[in-house]
């Protein structure tokens, strides 16, 4: 009998001791202290950006305060996710970030790497489809002969980018598919540092050219008086982009698509040779309609 009583009194305080250790860990409150600490401890970053957009927090962000962040070594990123915090933008129960995979992989509003999706849903079955991007080796320089025998200098010569393939991996049979952007719009804009897009507004939609061997878009032309850079309009396709909030973007062509090659092209990608497409980047897909 003793032993019985014995055994439900040390039930009693373990429970009890369980109980307080689960409150504790509830009420912990991240602290610049902390911040600092997992940060000298080697944690990487984005471990202490998770836990401070998880827990509780009491940050102090005066001047003196960033400076002593800053000296610590606690990286941008992680003092931008404590004023956030600070200011109320995130909290326990938010949803991870746009460029973080989770959730249903097949659900638009999830949470995805960054990048673009197409979407479809057939039957009630949703599925998402990355594009990956491909990047322009090479150009060819057009028109040569036209310009030749045009008089008066009139004639043009075109610059073209190029991508290997008639055809792109992703094939679609859809007239006017669905695709979801994955951005950074935390910098609103100013994303020097991340390099991620933060705006549909980055991309143009434009229909390949297919020659025998490779797909191309004309990128500049040029004659004795002068030139003019960018896409030839008649390879543009309008879009529309539709904000959905946290990084999330509905893209969809304004008109239907016809059989062909397509890719978004992101503008400000090449680097010091953009003007001449080299390093350009597409995410290609073709359409191809059901007769």
């Amino acid at each position: 009998m003793k032993n019985l009583r014995f055994l439900q009194f040390f039930l009693v305080v373990a429970f009890c001791l369980g109980a307080t250790f689960v409150a504790e860990a509830q009420d912990e409150t991240m602290t610049n202290d902390e911040v600092i600490s997992l940060t000298s401890a080697g944690l990487n970053k984005s471990l202490i950006v998770n836990k401070i957009r998880t827990s509780k927090s009491k940050f102090d962000l005066s001047t003196d305060a960033l400076i002593r962040l800053k000296k610590a070594g606690v990286a941008d990123d992680v003092v931008a996710a404590m004023l956030e915090a600070k200011s109320g933008a995130t909290t326990a129960s938010s949803v991870a970030p746009v460029g973080t995979a989770s959730g249903n992989p097949n659900d638009p509003m999830s949470p995805h790497d960054f990048g673009i999706y197409m979407f479809e849903e057939k039957n009630g079955e949703k599925t998402m489809t990355q594009l990956m991007p491909n990047v322009s080796a090479q150009n060819r320089t057009g028109g040569g002969l036209t310009a030749a025998i045009t008089p008066f200098g009139l004639g043009k010569t075109k610059t073209k980018a190029n991508l290997p393939g008639i055809t792109a991996k992703l094939q679609i049979k859809e007239a006017q598919p669905v695709f979801y952007f994955y951005l950074d719009t935390k910098s609103g804009g100013l994303n020097t540092s991340s390099g991620i897009p933060s705006t549909p507004n980055e991309f143009t939609l434009i229909k390949f050219n297919v020659r025998s061997d490779n797909r191309e878009v004309t990128i500049s032309k040029q004659n004795a008086y002068g030139g003019k850079g960018g896409l030839s309009d008649e390879y543009v396709i309008p879009f529309n982009a539709e904000n959905m909030g946290n990084g999330i973007f509905k893209v969809t062509p304004t008109a239907s698509l016809k059989n062909g090659e397509y890719g978004f092209y992101l503008i400000n990608s090449g680097g010091s040779n953009t003007s001449a497409a080299v390093g350009a980047k597409f995410f290609d897909f073709g359409v191809r309609l059901t007769p």
